[in-house]
């Protein structure tokens, strides 16, 4: 449908491929029912939280779920809203469905870590 409510043409995604118009777009819930928000910190406001997980060799971890808000440490190398750090072999370990929002230092972070499963979450702002 055009503007003017006149349909212009109607397609749909196949599985032969894209040979038709197709608009993609990814829809996501950005709210949990489980929040770790940071208080503001008027000194420096780009100072949140952070979520670590260290050195924990063949632990399994199971993160999920979770509305992470205001995490991360602009400029403070290795404060990240979610950072596993020098795990080594974490098989088993699963971070799923949660939502970083209003981060002040990237998301998601793996360091050192092997064997993690990270899928389906979002991050946002």
């Amino acid at each position: 449908f055009d503007f003017t409510g006149e349909q212009m043409y109607q397609s749909f995604p196949t599985l032969n491929g894209p040979g038709e118009p197709i608009y993609a777009v990814e829809v996501a819930r950005l709210s949990r029912r489980f929040v770790f928000e940071a208080q503001n910190d008027s000194a420096d406001p780009l100072h949140g939280g952070h979520f670590i997980i260290m050195h924990t060799p063949n632990i399994v971890q199971t993160i999920t779920g979770l509305e992470i808000r205001n995490f991360g440490q602009q400029g403070n190398l290795g404060r990240y809203p979610l950072h596993f750090h020098m795990n080594g072999d974490v098989s088993g370990t699963v971070v799923s469905k949660n939502v970083v929002r209003d981060s002040n230092q990237r998301c998601y972070v793996l360091h050192g870590t092997d064997n993690a499963l990270v899928e389906d979450n979002v991050a946002l702002n």
